[in-house]
């Protein structure tokens, strides 16, 4: 049986994509993992750019949450973060992280969509 029994699917405000690059390299197991969030694709419906994720993860990941780390980065993501739950929406001051969700319904229920540039229209 696998340890990785959740899956935790994030919205990162474009702003605060280091800090949460550097909080996924706290709570990952790889060094890749601090390129985890990249490319602000998604927008909220003021035009404000988020980056997402989805990934399935260890409980040991959902325990950082309400703890204190040793990088100001990751801690800065960790004091954004909220649990996603019925109403709450991507805001581009705070990292918005829901649990065991289908990601594409997550997204939406966030108020997410993703950006078409011209060139995927094509």
């Amino acid at each position: 049986m696998s340890e990785y029994i959740h899956r935790m699917t994030l919205a990162v405000p474009q702003s605060l994509i280091p800090q949460a690059n550097q909080l996924a390299l706290i709570a990952g197991e790889s060094p890749d993992d601090v390129n985890t969030f990249t490319n602000a694709n998604w927008q909220d419906a003021d035009g404000n750019l988020y980056a997402v994720c989805s990934t399935v993860i260890k409980p040991i990941v959902l325990d950082m949450f309400g703890q204190t780390v040793d990088n100001t980065d990751a801690q800065s993501a960790i004091d954004v973060a909220v649990m996603y739950s019925d109403g709450v929406k991507a805001t581009p001051n705070s990292i918005v992280i829901a649990i065991d969700i289908d990601p594409m319904t997550a997204f939406e229920s966030m108020g997410l969509t993703m950006v078409v540039s011209e060139i995927d229209v094509v």
